[in-house]
């Protein structure tokens, strides 16, 4: 009953639906939607594509082989039942990828505002590709007001027409690849993800705030960004701004010399979701906060939502008001975790699948051991596997991988916090009684700060517990000593280092050799 050829790239990558295909489409996922769940619906059939249609065969498209495989191994039932009952005669479904737009690239689409109803339509439709505009669409700066068309999504371009406080960033548009059916989901970010899709189909009814936190490159942007493509998808016309925390502040700096913060004010105020990645740059900037302040509460108070995204939890963020810290945590604060190394597999196959490559599971599994704490590292090294088999023309084998990432770190056992104090004991030549002692001398307190910033990094453990550890000392004096050696680490390059060959030793045990 179901085929699945190769496909023709030069067939498929041109395709143009027509007004037909595209009622079939929505019908078509109408049905599915009563059939799965909506995360299924998200993930797996959303990227459908009706590519032709005649009185025997029904031909859908999907965005990689990976896509393809995966619901012909275990959704083709579903489809056919959906199919069915549209009401048309009984069709023999023929299941192809497409080509990939860049899957899992860093490539930007450019901005574009569509010319005519049809390529609007096409925009919609696409939920690979929605509307992004860096530009104003109609809207004009006119008495401080924005004067008809949606505000602009995103970082914006300088341009005509556009406000001057307006963030100069470019390209100027979401990375099309960043959507909730390209995000791999596991037990280190299921809640940031399920939240996230919550605030994709509801906005401002959810979870309002909604703050993510973790490390760099474990999808926090990601989320971000899939959670404007939603909404966009749902509603062309929302007034969706996505942007850095820096954009504000250079924003809102902007504003002030240009003499239009009743502009910017109403500029920002009147999004429908606000959308501000890494907000710990707010740190030590008292005027930017007291404005972002009342951007919240106006935003809030007209039940808007607001979406935030830090590298640290709330009450982590060093010199923000207080009141800002509560209004971060009204509505849900979620952790973006380091995968676990099931999920470490899954990324592995998918990034590859992307590139249209089929790694073996001894590959998969040995990059998924050997890349730990971070996905854009991860993807990193499937890149090279897969650049250097490409090169060489080798095939991809678990020797090949070995030498393409020579030299990581390899994964052992959680760390541990004996593992953290003997790491600092040896590589500072000082005991366990003077890291945790009362001991002030450069000696010794910039090895204890290191060491309570590695505990907080590497292990599970609190606030609270470090201060335990280090002689009961108050949870306050932990977030300094954490904060002071991030920040050093940010400024100095050899410091950092430093700090990144401690975490490496401690992943590879190599101070117990």
């Amino acid at each position: 009953m179901v085929d699945a050829p190769a496909p023709d790239p030069q067939a498929t990558a041109g395709h143009a639906p027509s007004a037909s295909d595209r009622i079939v489409l929505r019908e078509l996922l109408q049905q599915l939607g009563s059939r799965v769940r909506r995360e299924q619906l998200e993930t797996w059939f959303r990227s459908l594509d009706v590519r032709r249609i005649d009185d025997q065969e029904i031909e859908l498209s999907v965005t990689s082989q990976f896509v393809r495989d995966w619901l012909q191994k275990n959704f083709l039932p579903t489809l056919q039942e959906a199919v069915a009952a549209l009401g048309e005669p009984r069709r023999r479904i023929i299941l192809t990828h497409r080509e990939e737009d860049g899957f899992d690239s860093l490539r930007l689409v450019q901005p574009t505002i569509a010319s005519d109803e049809s390529d609007r339509l096409q925009r919609t439709r696409d939920a690979r590709m929605p509307p992004t505009s860096g530009q104003l669409a109609g809207g004009q700066l006119a008495g401080g007001q924005l004067a008809g068309g949606p505000v602009p999504t995103g970082q914006f371009h300088s341009q005509a027409g556009s406000p001057a406080f307006a963030p100069r960033r470019s390209p100027a548009t979401l990375n099309p690849n960043y959507t909730f059916e390209r995000f791999v989901v596991g037990p280190c970010n299921r809640l940031a993800h399920a939240s996230a899709l919550a605030i994709g189909e509801n906005p401002g009814c959810a979870y309002n705030p909604l703050f993510l936190h973790g490390n760099v490159g474990l999808g926090k942007s990601h989320l971000l960004q899939a959670i404007c493509h939603t909404v966009l998808r749902r509603d062309p016309n929302a007034r969706v701004l996505y942007l850095s925390c820096e954009d504000f502040t250079n924003a809102f700096i902007q504003a002030i010399t240009s003499h239009q913060i009743d502009a910017f004010r109403d500029y920002y105020r009147s999004a429908d979701v606000l959308v501000i990645d890494d907000v710990q740059f707010l740190a030590n900037k008292e005027k930017t906060q007291d404005e972002f302040f009342h951007t919240f509460n106006a935003l809030y108070d007209a039940q808007k939502q607001i979406v935030l995204s830090s590298d640290r939890p709330p009450v982590e963020i060093p010199t923000v008001e207080e009141r800002l810290v509560s209004r971060f945590k009204w509505g849900l604060v979620a952790e973006v975790e380091a995968p676990c190394f099931d999920t470490r597999v899954a990324i592995v196959r998918r990034k590859a699948a992307g590139r249209g490559v089929e790694l073996g599971e001894d590959v998969a599994r040995f990059l998924a051991e050997r890349v730990t704490a971070n996905i854009r590292e991860l993807e990193g090294a499937v890149i090279k596997v897969v650049g250097i088999a490409a090169i060489t023309e080798q095939p991809i084998t678990l020797a090949l991988a070995e030498s393409c990432i020579r030299g990581m770190p390899a994964r052992h056992a959680q760390v541990s916090v004996d593992d953290v104090m003997t790491l600092i004991t040896t590589e500072f030549a000082i005991t366990a009684r003077e890291l945790t002692g009362k001991s002030r001398t450069q000696t010794v307190s910039l090895p204890r700060q290191i060491a309570m910033f590695l505990l907080r990094e590497h292990t599970e453990s609190s606030l609270e517990d470090v201060g335990r550890i280090f002689g009961n000392r108050d949870h306050t004096t932990v977030l300094y000593a954490v904060n002071k050696i991030r920040d050093r680490g940010q400024k100095d390059r050899m410091f950092k280092e430093l700090l990144d060959g401690l975490g490496n030793r401690l992943l590879t045990r190599s101070f117990r050799s």
